[in-house]
């Protein structure tokens, strides 16, 4: 008779022990592995060396559903992945209050009033103080998201219980430390952005190798994007590269995911994109380049005077996504294998939601001679945030 009831107990604390895991919830969820297409040192800082920019009041809207249920205990940001590639951002100190609350409205119906967007359950999770930030440093290779380590420490007990819908995340700045009135110069913190883009983000990452043409001096590179076109419902998608074979022909291969090691070929070339998972192959044709014995490869080909592009219709499950591609050049003297080999493209399709992505903002800045600065709101923009819960 013991033993249901021993049974019922432990199932009992092994269903507590999993209600209290913290986990994280990052908004917009479609750039949570994938850099966003854009940045900004908002909400956190303005860089300026008047005192009076540098006074901030902004304010976040971000719809995380109604699953999302939980104690907050924490904000983080990253910082972008491409404007500090390879460098470290800076050490600073920002003069910081934070209130969070389940938002009155959503990101597409913010108020340019703020006290319109903040409920009744408003707790202030960080009295105003100065905050130190360490010095950020890029995280691994190019085209890799960053991690959220510019962490906001909510106050000893500060949390908001949150029941699900959207949460307003109110962020007064009134001065920081990245000017340096001194030396007279600027140190910029830059934060992930997100907004409704029809662009796609591309990056380009790993080796790329040489074609017979003695005269190229650069690697045969490559690059390739996408962009939305809502008046006709369809993906473009556009390839191209440089310094291959004079006149020569290839193929840009797409994948939907890349080798965790490059693969070696002949003539230091290096396959980067996932063979298995190739799911399209263009041709592509070289024409002349800027009078130079270099070649731009086009895919699919450029004809006439006219690049080529490969359309396919939208739909929802591209926004966000991440694709892979890779150009191949036919090069007989180049190596044993007769082929060159570009870098790895890495593109992150269009964000682009027709109703907007869920999140917005609006601001204002500090007083200046009697007046008040504030712009907004922002639909669909705002900075990349990573919500802890317990």
């Amino acid at each position: 008779m013991r033993t249901p009831t021993l049974a019922l107990g432990l199932s009992g604390l092994l269903v507590m022990g999993l209600s209290a895991q913290t986990r994280t919830v990052i908004s917009p969820k479609a750039f949570a592995s994938s850099d966003a297409p854009s940045a900004s040192f908002y909400p956190l800082s303005r860089v300026s060396n008047n005192q009076t920019y540098r006074q901030l009041h902004i304010l976040e809207v971000h719809d995380l559903g109604s699953t999302t249920v939980g104690k907050i205990t924490g904000i983080s940001y990253r910082r972008d992945g491409r404007i500090y590639a390879g460098q470290k951002s800076p050490a600073c100190w920002i003069d910081l209050k934070v209130a969070i609350s389940t938002a009155k409205t959503t990101s597409q119906t913010i108020s340019t009033t703020f006290a319109n967007n903040e409920g009744t359950d408003k707790v202030v999770v960080v009295a105003r103080k100065k905050i130190n930030f360490a010095s950020y440093p890029f995280i691994g290779k190019s085209g890799q998201v960053q991690p959220f380590l510019i962490q906001v420490p909510f106050d000893t007990a500060k949390l908001l219980v949150f029941k699900g819908g959207s949460i307003a995340v109110d962020v007064f700045s009134y001065d920081n430390n990245l000017y340096n009135a001194t030396t007279r110069t600027y140190r910029y913190l830059y934060l992930d952005r997100a907004y409704n883009s029809t662009y796609s983000s591309t990056s380009r990452s790993g080796r790329a190798c040489y074609s017979s043409n003695k005269s190229n001096y650069l690697p045969f590179y490559g690059s390739a994007y996408g962009y939305f076109y809502k008046t006709t419902g369809k993906l473009r998608l556009n390839g191209y590269s440089y310094y291959g074979l004079t006149g020569g022909a290839g193929l840009m291969l797409m994948s939907a995911g890349k080798l965790p090691t490059a693969v070696p070929f002949p003539g230091a070339c290096y396959l980067h994109i996932d063979p298995s998972k190739i799911f399209l192959t263009l041709p592509g044709s070289g024409v002349g380049y800027g009078g130079r014995k270099m070649t731009t490869y086009y895919y699919p080909p450029y004809k006439g005077t006219q690049m080529q592009y490969f359309e396919i219709p939208w739909q929802s499950s591209f926004a966000g996504a991440r694709i892979y591609a890779q150009m191949i050049g036919i090069d007989p003297l180049a190596n044993s294998l007769g082929l060159t080999m570009t870098n790895l493209i890495d593109i992150s399709l269009p964000a682009y939601r027709a109703s907007g992505l869920p999140l917005s903002y609006t601001y204002t800045y500090g007083t200046y001679i009697g007046r008040t600065y504030g712009f907004g709101p922002y639909k669909s923009q705002g900075a990349v945030t990573a919500f802890k819960l317990n």
